[in-house]
């Protein structure tokens, strides 16, 4: 009988072999040391900010109420990166927005006469209305008529209400009185510099 002489593999064979083997070792040791970091395995104040590429934190990634407003630096978020009725009044704490929080005020008053010539009880006499403006530039945030002397106490507002256009903005204001002209009235317009 013969015997069946076996040929050993070409080198060819057995480099590619071991390259094929080297090449599996590789991805199996690739896929099991796989490190995954989750948010109990980094220390408070480990990632600042320098640390992060811009733009790798967007919106998108923050969980809703993630920023708080101890997070934010004043003056972090102006007007340009609020989107149009961002802010709205169930938004604003109470008493966080009022005319001395947004910047300085001015008052300008106009007087308004007491034109009444008789207290007589019976004609009430009506002024003529007067107008307080704001200066150029000024925006009005509030106003109206107050009785500086009321007089007799036969006096009343008729008038006291707010105006814009496009040269002038303010308050105009008219009494009425039955108190022989002794009442003093004034319109007032309070306004944002």
């Amino acid at each position: 009988m013969s015997k069946l002489k076996l040929k050993g593999p070409a080198p060819g064979t057995v480099l590619g072999t071991l390259a094929l083997v080297v090449a599996l070792a590789g991805n199996a040791d690739a896929l099991t040391n796989h490190t995954v970091v989750r948010k109990g395995d980094i220390a408070k104040g480990a990632v600042t900010a320098n640390a992060l590429a811009k733009g790798a934190v967007h919106a998108k990634a923050l969980a809703k109420g993630a920023v708080g407003a101890k997070a934010l630096g004043k003056g972090a978020v102006g007007a340009a990166a609020l989107a149009p009725d961002a802010v709205t009044a169930s938004a604003i704490a109470p008493g966080s927005v009022y005319g001395g929080a947004l910047g300085p005020v001015t008052i300008h008053s106009a007087l308004i006469t007491d034109l009444d010539e008789s207290a007589d009880l019976s004609n009430w006499t009506a002024s003529a209305s007067a107008s307080a403006l704001c200066a150029t530039g000024e925006r009005l945030l509030t106003g109206g008529v107050v009785f500086t002397n009321p007089g007799n106490r036969r006096v009343g507002i008729i008038e006291s209400l707010p105006f814009s256009n496009s040269s002038a903005n303010g308050i105009v204001g008219r009494i009425t009185s039955d108190s022989g002209g002794s009442a003093a009235a004034e319109v007032q317009a309070i306004c944002l510099k």
